[in-house]
């Protein structure tokens, strides 16, 4: 006897795995920002993610002479080391989630309220705002500086673009949140 609502089982089993399917697409890479601007996540160059990530070197802590063991001991809870390791932290992270935006994302759409990478309307509030070297002329910067400048917005922003070129490009999730504590004013001195 078929269901009431006029549906064949098979009709249901279908949509059920079309709706399954849908699920485990995620959206193309498609990562909408709170700004309304749509980037396209894309896998960043394995090497090129290794390489930022290599060229920081945790700092070593520093070492006391400990007279009861009579030997050299590392102290890790030194406030110095402590702020070193903090710094560390904070510069790979940003360098990580720089890499993501610059080498795994691209422009799919842009709201008509909010100024693109080539509009000098916002390039002109970042030097007003005087934060940093503008490098104008380099499509690179200005993309990576528009990016963290305008159209991200929020923590939840960065956390989407870190998850999706993360997740393409093969980058251990522990790596990849490492980068959540990016600070958009921080990348925006670059």
């Amino acid at each position: 006897m078929p269901p009431k609502n006029g549906t064949r089982p098979q009709d249901v089993d279908s949509r059920v795995a079309e709706a399954v399917d849908d699920l485990a697409k995620p959206n193309d890479g498609l990562i909408t920002l709170s700004s309304g601007v749509v980037l396209r996540g894309k896998q960043a160059p394995p090497l090129s993610l290794i390489k930022v990530m290599a060229h920081f070197k945790r700092p070593d802590p520093p070492t006391y002479f400990n007279q009861t063991m009579g030997r050299e001991m590392e102290n890790p809870d030194d406030p110095d080391y402590l702020e070193r390791v903090r710094a560390y932290q904070m510069e790979s992270s940003n360098a990580l989630l720089s890499a993501f935006i610059l080498l795994g994302t691209e422009l799919v759409e842009l709201p008509k309220k909010v100024p693109g990478p080539q509009d000098n309307a916002w390039l002109e509030e970042y030097n007003i705002i005087g934060l940093g070297d503008a490098k104008p002329n380099s499509a690179s910067w200005r993309y990576l500086t528009w990016v963290t400048f305008k159209a991200v917005l929020s923590e939840n922003d960065l956390s989407l673009i870190r998850d999706v070129v993360g997740r393409l490009s093969g980058v251990p999730e522990g790596a990849a949140r490492a980068a959540e504590t990016f600070p958009g004013s921080d990348q925006a001195s670059r």
